[in-house]
């Protein structure tokens, strides 16, 4: 009887696909890997496990552990021993992070073959009040093996999910919790800051010393600062004061302090805790301003520059200098630096500079330049500045003017006349002297007239006398006045010459000199010789 070979495989392949489902049955259908060939029959699938190699993980810390996976293989028919026992596509994911945080996602491993382990790493924090001891966390492994080769290279694929419980130790020790800093440091200053550390452990750290380093242009103690805590029991806390210098280019915001803490444990073994780090906020800068700006300059005078300072803040100022920097070689500020009081935040100070204008100077506007120094931190000086204000030079005018129409004199007569001069300065002027001059044909007895003082705007009368030579030519004579006076300032200053017009008359003609003519000749002359002795001497 003739044996038909396709009927012959085709039940080959029945049996065969009949013992793989009594074996389990495929997850894929088989495939045919090669017509017409035999072989021996080959079974077995991965057999994965995960480790923690170290399963240590502080309170309050966040770290990357490692999970170790294993396959250990499991062969239950033929030979054909990596074809079945490798989990090709090896995936490592948390499903179950019972207390932690965990910050990582699935891990993917690759192939992984019988007695081979591969590592993989996930971030996990644990919470700052999670109690010593161990906690449970579940990690699912996915991947996919051959189940099953048969004789005739039929393949039957799977996937495979395994759920690992991993432990992870949390350990009775002493941890360390850094508070803000406290600091009134600006940039560009130095000064004290203030940190607080705390044992947020469950044990107390015997002999704990903490060592505080900078970063972020802050540099502590020069390099790094050593601090004695002594021991710390747990929820005990030491307070720690260190000397902080910030760069002036230092950028806004929180600074790092990194805080290594060592100690001795409850067995008296040395340890590190791991390092924590802190934050320093630089005090805000101090800043000003200059408001109310008032000036009294002009050319060739003495004159002020006033205003008033603001304290914008942050803080009260109880030894700032106020110093002023004029942009112009026309001005001049005999003194520069202005003592100001305490300003708290948003109070004002008054200051009043005063300057001398020189007599070449032209008029308009000139700059000046403000800033400030200050103490911050306790111990550096700091500068705000520059404030630049702007001021203007008024052309040169008389300190007086004079008033007084319709002054007249007969020939060979005298008169009294009353001129009246007013303050033009911006200032209170006092001890004015004022000196009355005469030429031929004019001369004078009382030529001097003295006021006590004047404020600005002020008027007073002065009082002088003038005779005219009886062939004095009828017609407008000068007369000339200077003035001495005090500045504010307690400066004696001569004023420049003012000139008044005398209008000499026509006199009576009596037909001859007379007395009164003599008289009045002989006064003028002793007058004449007077006010030339006068003027020699105010003017040597």
């Amino acid at each position: 009887m003739a044996v038909d070979r396709r009927s012959v495989r085709t039940l080959a392949v029945l049996v065969v696909a009949l013992v793989g489902l009594t074996a389990g049955g495929p997850a894929v259908a088989g495939q045919d890997l090669g017509s017409g060939s035999s072989g021996e029959l080959t079974r077995g699938e991965p057999d994965l496990d995960a480790f923690l190699p170290e399963p240590e993980l502080g309170a309050g810390t966040e770290a990357s552990l490692e999970i170790q996976v294993h396959n250990n293989g499991d062969l239950s028919l033929g030979t054909d021993r990596d074809r079945v026992t490798t989990a090709r596509g090896t995936s490592v994911e948390i499903v179950d992070e019972g207390p932690f945080d965990v910050k990582s996602g699935t891990a993917s491993l690759g192939s992984v073959t019988e007695g081979q382990s591969q590592t993989t790493t996930q971030r996990i924090a644990a919470p700052e009040d999670l109690e010593p001891g161990e906690h449970d966390i579940t990690v699912e492994l996915s991947y996919d093996y051959t189940r099953q080769v048969s004789g005739s290279g039929v393949v039957y694929d799977r996937s495979g999910r395994d759920l690992v419980t991993l432990t992870i130790e949390v350990p009775n020790e002493p941890r360390f919790d850094i508070g803000e800093v406290d600091t009134e440091v600006e940039p560009g200053g130095d000064g004290p800051a203030t940190l607080e550390i705390e044992n947020v452990g469950s044990e107390t750290a015997s002999q704990a010393r903490a060592t505080i380093t900078g970063g972020g242009g802050v540099t502590v103690d020069g390099e790094a600062a050593d601090a004695v805590l002594g021991d710390l029991e747990a929820g005990e806390s030491e307070t720690v004061t260190v000397d902080v210098a910030i760069d002036e280019a230092a950028s806004g915001g929180a600074k790092p302090l990194d805080v290594a803490v060592t100690y001795r444990d409850s067995a008296g073994v040395e340890r590190e805790a791991i390092p924590e780090m802190a934050t320093l906020a630089p005090a805000p800068e101090q800043t000003f301003s200059i408001t109310a700006l008032e000036d009294t300059l002009a050319v060739g005078y003495d004159g002020t520059v006033a205003g008033e300072i603001t304290n914008e803040g942050p803080r009260t100022v109880d030894d700032a200098v106020l110093i002023v920097e004029p942009m112009s070689e026309s001005l001049f500020v005999e003194d520069t630096r202005y003592a100001l009081p305490e300003i708290e935040p948003g109070e004002r100070a008054a200051f009043r500079y005063p300057t001398d204008v020189s007599g070449q100077a032209d008029a308009g506007p000139r700059q000046l330049r403000f800033s400030v120094e200050y103490t911050a931190g306790d111990r550096s000086t700091l500068t705000d500045g520059p404030i630049s204000e702007r001021v203007v030079i008024d052309d040169h005018a008389d300190e007086f003017s004079l008033l007084g129409d319709g002054i007249s004199v007969q020939q060979g007569d005298s008169s009294e006349f009353t001129l009246e001069i007013t303050n033009e300065r911006e200032e209170t002027l006092s001890n004015i002297d004022a000196m009355l001059y005469t030429d031929s044909p004019l001369a004078t007895i009382n030529d001097e007239a003295y006021v006590d003082e004047l404020a600005p705007g002020e008027s007073a009368e002065l009082t002088f006398d003038v005779q005219a030579a009886p062939n004095a030519p009828t017609e407008t004579h000068p007369v000339e006045l200077d003035f001495e006076y005090d500045t504010e300032r307690g400066e004696t200053v001569l004023s420049d010459v003012y000139q008044h017009p005398i209008e000499v008359e026509p006199g009576e003609d009596d037909g001859g000199i007379g007395i009164g003519g003599i008289v009045v000749r002989l006064m003028a002359l002793a007058t004449v010789i007077g006010i030339a002795g006068t003027l020699w001497w105010r003017r040597r």
